[in-house]
């Protein structure tokens, strides 16, 4: 998924699922920033302390850091169940790591991370459980089984989706996987996106105790996706994405857009001032608590998938 979902369409189902507009805000931004989490900040604080973040994405999501490769597996790729139906290959292959939509992994690690009722931790939760749903059938490693080749071609190890491009990120694309089994390989992205809204909408709803209203809530988005193209239009893309976050917005009466600098020029705004309030602020700003979140997030996520990651001898954690 990108920024049409993880923001734009996560924020609409949180403010329809009962929570006020600035908690939406929070739960969306966290969210979206998953994937804008990129740089390592050493933040030296006016009593001496250094304080380090952890990221959640590559600067280079095609060419990742080997060293950062937890953050495929943990928030974009998490890993699911091989042998589901809707995985089978044509080659009779399958992988540990293959990611599978709202496996029972995503399941626990969500409420684990979100019983706290932590707002930042319910938007990096919702972005992992999202990502199962639109990153099915890729694994979050290099491999061979990544390769968009034909069967009899030479195949290429690639991360993730990096050799099939934008197309299981684009909301309205219709697109064909050729490496799964003839009666899977039509991939409906609208589908994905209101199956991904529908559980994500559920969650929500439990945290926030307000009726189910699914019916009404999805008809906006069904009529905002429903105007679907093929891989050989995918040249309407960028238009077409402007065209559809400008309908999100109107739906949310909502002129606010994405700023990915935003939490953290705040959070820093006063750094260079010799004033301990600093840090009392510092620790106040949605960055810091984002940071925190994330930190809590990686120690369930990892602990959960640990079984796996160790037989697979994943290193660089």
């Amino acid at each position: 998924m990108n920024i049409e979902f993880h923001y734009y369409i996560t924020k609409y189902l949180a403010l329809n699922a009962g929570f006020a507009k600035d908690e939406a805000e929070i739960i969306a931004y966290s969210s979206q920033f998953v994937d804008d989490n990129i740089k390592r900040y050493e933040i030296a604080k006016p009593d001496g302390d250094i304080y380090r973040n952890y990221v959640s994405q590559c600067e280079d999501p095609l060419n990742p850091d080997k060293e950062l490769m937890r953050t495929y597996l943990l928030y974009h790729f998490l890993p699911g169940n091989p042998i589901l139906s809707k995985a089978q290959r044509q080659d009779g292959k399958m992988h540990v790591l293959m990611t599978t939509p709202t496996n029972s992994h995503a399941s626990e690690i969500f409420y684990d991370t979100t019983r706290s009722e932590n707002l930042y931790s319910l938007g990096i939760a919702s972005h992992m459980f999202a990502d199962t749903i639109s990153n099915q059938n890729f694994i979050g490693v290099y491999d061979e089984l990544n390769a968009m080749a034909g069967l009899w071609e030479t195949l290429e190890p690639t991360v993730g989706h990096a050799a099939a491009g934008i197309k299981p990120d684009v909301p309205n694309l219709i697109w064909t996987d050729i490496r799964l089994r003839k009666e899977n390989q039509e991939i409906n992205n609208p589908e994905r996106i209101m199956l991904a809204a529908q559980r994500l909408y559920s969650h929500f709803i439990m945290t926030t105790f307000e009726d189910n209203n699914w019916s009404e809530v999805k008809e906006p988005l069904m009529e905002i996706l429903s105007h679907t193209i093929t891989e050989d239009q995918l040249e309407l893309e960028p238009k077409q994405r402007e065209e559809r976050i400008a309908k999100y917005k109107k739906l949310m009466r909502s002129e606010d857009d994405y700023d990915p600098k935003a939490w953290f020029e705040a959070a820093v705004e006063d750094s260079s001032a010799k004033d301990l309030n600093f840090v009392a602020k510092f620790k106040k700003s949605n960055w810091f608590r984002f940071q925190e979140a994330m930190r809590s997030y990686q120690r369930i996520a990892q602990n959960k998938l640990m079984p796996i990651l160790t037989q697979m001898e994943i290193k660089g954690w």
